[in-house]
C-alpha cells in the first residue's frame, strides 16, 4: 500500500478549508458532489519562513507517496519548526490550509 494526498473539495469551491468545511462536504457528500483536486507533489512546512510551501499535480504518478496512513497524515499535519505557532496561538500546519482525502494507491 501507497498512500497519496489529494484535495477534496465541494463542487464549485476550493480545497482551502475556509471554502471545504467539514459541513460543505458532507452536503457535497450526499448530492454526490465532492471533486477531487490535485496530488500533493511536495512539501515544506518551514519554507516562506515559516508560513510553508507546497506543490500539487494532476498526475498521479509525480504524486508524493507515503508507507502508511499514519506517515501521510503525518505530512498533512507537519507543523513548522521556524514559526510553531500562528498569530493565533495555535499550531502552525501549513497543508492544513487544505481538505484532503489520503488515499490507498497502487
Amino acid at each position: 500500500m501507497k498512500y497519496v494526498i489529494r484535495q477534496i473539495r465541494p463542487q464549485g469551491k476550493s480545497a482551502l478549508a475556509d471554502q471545504a468545511t467539514l459541513p460543505a462536504l458532507v452536503a457535497a457528500q450526499i448530492e454526490n458532489k465532492v471533486e477531487l483536486g490535485p496530488y500533493l507533489e511536495w512539501s515544506d512546512p518551514n519554507a516562506k519562513d515559516g508560513l510553508g510551501d507546497d506543490g500539487w499535480t494532476d498526475d498521479p504518478a509525480k504524486a508524493k507517496r507515503f508507507p502508511s496512513f499514519t506517515a501521510a497524515m503525518e505530512c498533512w499535519k507537519a507543523q513548522s519548526t521556524v514559526r510553531p505557532l500562528r498569530d493565533d496561538g495555535r499550531p502552525n500546519r501549513p497543508l492544513t490550509a487544505y481538505s484532503v482525502a489520503l488515499i490507498d494507491l497502487p
